[in-house]
């Protein structure tokens, strides 16, 4: 079932870049939980909020749900090349199995810098701290600091993007360390609404093991500064929610 998956989203892409132009504009095509590449427009300023419901997540093999409410935060566009900001993330969990996580709480409080390098490569660097060391699946104890590589490549009709990180954390997990990645691809349906579906995953850390799930979701613009994510993932890895459902809400001021 998992080769599958893989192999239906290889297939997917290698069917969609072999589309013809038709003349979609790749600035409204935007990856769903992948970091994008541009950055905003100096004095901009946009309000990200995301919430998803996970059922099936893992610990140690024992079974939960979890609401998490992430990211929930501004970005602010200070150069024609460069964003700073900052936002919050909550998980609630809710055990299935005895023993396995149930507690509710933050796990950070993350401030980023991005520049962008180019059209198809940019640079983010950033802190995540004031967690909380039970919450699961991202717990926080001290402070971890990350670095991401958000990239893209316009092809054909479409936005082939991606990313891979590295995080170290600190406190009492001061001995772990860990990579994430992802990879997508974006396609406009019309002039309005797009449809996105991207592999993401990260490496073992405190809170999960191994994560990787694959997300199908579109991008639906309310008007001319909103936009709303719908999206449904489904885990590749057990210890990756068996399936959630969420929505990410951008609003630029």
């Amino acid at each position: 079932m998992k080769k599958l998956l893989i192999g239906v989203m290889v297939a997917g892409i290698l069917v969609m870049t072999g589309l013809r132009d038709i003349h979609a504009e790749y600035s409204q095509i935007l990856p769903l939980k992948i970091e994008r590449v541009e950055a905003l427009s100096k004095g901009s300023m946009a309000l990200n909020a995301g919430l998803a419901y996970e059922v099936g997540r893992e610990y140690q093999e024992l079974e939960y749900d979890n609401i998490r409410l992430a990211p929930l935060g501004l970005r602010y566009g200070v150069g024609d090349s460069a964003e700073v900001g900052g936002f919050i993330a909550f998980s609630s969990n809710l055990d299935d199995d005895r023993n396995a996580p149930d507690e509710s709480g933050l796990e950070g409080l993350t401030l980023f810098y991005k520049t962008v390098m180019n059209e198809n490569f940019a640079l983010q660097v950033g802190i995540t701290f004031l967690g909380n060391d039970d919450v699961a699946p991202y717990a926080n104890d001290g402070a971890d600091l990350f670095v991401n590589i958000p990239m893209q490549r316009k092809i054909s009709s479409g936005l082939l993007y991606g990313q891979f990180g590295y995080r170290i954390q600190g406190g009492d997990f001061d001995d772990t360390d860990y990579f994430n990645f992802g990879i997508g691809y974006g396609l406009n349906l019309d002039n309005n609404i797009g449809f996105n579906f991207e592999l993401v995953g990260e490496g073992e850390h405190k809170g999960t093991r191994n994560t990787l799930e694959l997300i199908l979701g579109s991008n639906i613009p309310v008007d001319d500064k909103m936009r709303f994510a719908p999206y449904v993932s489904i885990g590749i890895y057990e210890d990756s929610p068996d399936v959630a459902i969420g929505g990410l809400l951008d609003y630029t001021f």
